[in-house]
């Protein structure tokens, strides 16, 4: 659901129910309050029920390094950064060479606007998994906030080739010609537009490409079609420094205080 693959309704459910019947079962499976607590944070914009079930699954598995790591993103999007630092930093020395541990610190690295140790974290996981598209699309919005804007579109072409997505590498690559970046970032939102008709397309995706492309307009369409449908990636906006550019503009404003989130 939170990569853009499935949409909510096809994922939330099935993992919701089987989470609250094996907790009935036994209260103590600190697997069955992981689950739960991933829902209630990017399904349900439940933000203190989220972190009351991310703290019950490490007291019941406190060496559970992907929970605390999914924790600090909680923490990030809820502006308390010193404590998501803590618990990614912990997460990491539970398990040094997990591959998603280390994308999510680095993206808790971007988030915290250490730029240059985001990229040094994105590029030492793709070290041992080059084809990471999380780690390639890290590396891309952390080159976007430094106007690095050559690597940016060369770490989202490579994200796109390992989702094996070549219709939108080409249109990076036609929209850069014809408009440089922005005219790359433009050209992308507009095709995940036009395929969100046939098929799931995240909508925060394209709301993404449109701010990068400095379309605001268009970028808070598409905002408000993710608020509408609930998209999990949606509870990060916050957060990123992506969305730094129209954070006094009263639309922002706005949705963050529709979502309960800090302002």
């Amino acid at each position: 659901m939170q990569f853009g693959i499935v949409s909510l309704e096809e994922g939330r459910l099935p993992q919701k129910a089987a989470a609250q019947t094996a907790l009935e079962l036994d209260s103590t499976l600190a697997e069955a309050h992981y689950a739960l607590a991933a829902i209630r944070t990017w399904d349900e914009w439940d933000w203190e029920g989220g972190e009351t079930a991310f703290r019950r699954a490490i007291q019941l598995k406190p060496n559970d390094p992907l929970v605390r790591a999914l924790y600090s993103h909680l923490l990030m999007i809820r502006e308390r950064p010193d404590e998501a630092m803590a618990q990614i930093e912990h997460a990491t020395e539970l398990d040094p060479l997990n591959e998603y541990v280390q994308v999510l610190y680095g993206v808790d690295l971007y988030m915290a606007r250490r730029f240059d140790e985001a990229i040094e974290q994105f590029q030492r996981a793709l070290k041992t998994a080059p084809n990471n598209p999380l780690a390639l699309w890290g590396l891309h919005n952390t080159f976007h906030a430094l106007e690095r804007y050559e690597e940016a579109l060369e770490s989202l072409e490579a994200a796109y080739a390992a989702r094996d997505d070549g219709e939108v590498q080409q249109v990076l690559v036609l929209g850069y010609a014809d408009g440089g970046y922005r005219g790359a970032m433009r050209r992308a939102a507009e095709t995940l537009a036009t395929r969100s008709r046939t098929a799931f397309v995240s909508p925060v995706d394209v709301a993404y490409f449109f701010v990068k492309a400095e379309q605001r307009d268009l970028a808070f369409e598409w905002l408000e079609i993710a608020y509408e449908a609930h998209n999990p990636n949606l509870p990060y906006i916050g957060a990123i420094p992506l969305f730094d550019i129209v954070r006094d503009d009263p639309r922002f404003q706005d949705l963050l205080r529709r979502m309960n989130l800090p302002q």
